[in-house]
């Protein structure tokens, strides 16, 4: 019973559970492995200039809009390849509207933003003329997320910018990244650093956690494998293989300063050759 409860306690964001220790002790722990002059305390200053590109002119041009200014060169380098065409991006947390205009002004004109939040003023920032919607549900709820990606899905790219609550951010992906994001889309969690800040840490586990954990799964073919069995036209090479659905499709995971990028592309056994 008590396990229950507390299901449904961290499914509501009430139960706030024991804290990693990096939140408790504000004290990096670092591996011996590393030398001395990679861990030792050096000077962080404060950036003088401002982001050279076109999503950022454009989010200048606006209002209602937050976002923290080194965001901006990582949306170019992973959202650049989708603006040739039309797309359909889901973004989890609408606020004030500005980021829904943002990327409508960014993406092709014909592209189809879906914006979704638990405010219910945040309906009033729909352009429905423009295909800009906005749906009100909690993205901790499966069922709403299911019923948006069958309105508008499957999406092209996927930015988690909602409540920042760990066990939302779980949920989310869980609920998404199988059935709602295409073959080739970008599911995009930003943020992550309240992930060390204590009041936003209401699971067992962060979704840092959870993203480091699918490092390992990203290379699961190779557990308790040799290279010959993935070698091509070798007698050992393997012909197919079982692994996890995030394995198999799974193509990269890139960490960067509070956000956490999920390439979504079905995925062959690997090869190697030898010449």
């Amino acid at each position: 019973m008590r396990k229950l409860i507390n299901k449904l306690l961290i499914k509501f964001g009430l139960l706030i559970t024991k804290a990693p220790a990096v939140l408790a002790d504000k004290e990096l722990t670092t591996s011996d492995s590393l030398p001395a002059e990679l861990t030792e305390k050096v000077k962080m200053t404060a950036s003088t200039s401002t982001p050279d590109n076109e999503l950022f002119k454009i989010f200048s041009a606006d209002t209602n809009v937050h976002k923290w200014h080194h965001y901006f060169d990582l949306y170019s380098r992973h959202f650049e390849r989708f603006r040739d065409r039309p797309i359909r991006m889901l973004e989890i947390g609408v606020f004030r509207g500005g980021s829904l205009r943002m990327w409508k002004e960014y993406f092709h004109p014909d592209s189809t933003i879906v914006g979704i939040d638990v405010d219910q003023s945040c309906a009033a920032h729909e352009i429905a003329d423009r295909n800009v919607f906005v749906r009100i549900g909690s993205q901790a709820d499966p069922n709403f997320l299911s019923e948006v990606t069958g309105e508008f899905g499957p999406f092209d790219i996927i930015l988690d910018d909602g409540s920042h609550k760990t066990h939302h951010q779980i949920i989310s992906f869980g609920a998404l990244f199988k059935t709602a994001l295409k073959d080739g889309g970008c599911y995009m969690v930003e943020d992550v650093h309240t992930n060390y800040w204590i009041k936003h840490v209401d699971s067992p586990e962060t979704f840092i956690e959870l993203a480091k954990q699918m490092v390992d799964m990203l290379h699961e073919p190779y557990f308790d494998r040799k290279e010959t069995q993935f070698r091509h036209q070798h007698s050992e090479a393997l012909s197919e293989l079982e692994v996890t659905y995030l394995s198999a499709n799974l193509s990269g995971i890139t960490f960067h300063d509070s956000i956490v990028v999920f390439d979504k592309e079905q995925r062959f056994l690997p090869k190697s050759e030898l010449r």
